[in-house]
Order: structure tokens, then C-alpha cells, then sequence
């Protein structure tokens, strides 16, 4: 588990992601780890992109 995603390996394959104990998406990393589910996810506008297998997140403007 981690709440920085930067430290994700490359071949992680499958992510959740909780809110108040709630899941908020499951299933395969690249289709939960999205800027709109992560922003909904911490009620904050994020925007993530991934570039060779690691992703980075930013303050979204």
C-alpha cells in the first residue's frame, strides 16, 4: 500500500483506491489510476501521467 504513487513499480498491474473506507475504483492500474478517479479520490485536482510504466503526479491548474 502507498499514497505516493511514484513509488509504484513499473509492473504493478492492479490498483484500489479508498476514500473514507469506501473503494472508489478497482481493477487494472491503468484504468484506475486515472487524474479524475485520483482527484475524486482525494477531493483535490491532480493530474497523473504515466511515461515508461512510472507515473508522476502533479497539482492539476
Amino acid at each position: 500500500m502507498t499514497h505516493h504513487l511514484e513509488e509504484l513499480p513499473a509492473s504493478t498491474t492492479h490498483a484500489i483506491l479508498l476514500r473514507d473506507g469506501r473503494i472508489v475504483a478497482q481493477g487494472a492500474a491503468d484504468d484506475v489510476l486515472t487524474s479524475a478517479l485520483i482527484s475524486e479520490t482525494l477531493d483535490y485536482p491532480l493530474s497523473l501521467t504515466r511515461t515508461d510504466g512510472r507515473w508522476t503526479v502533479r497539482t492539476a491548474r
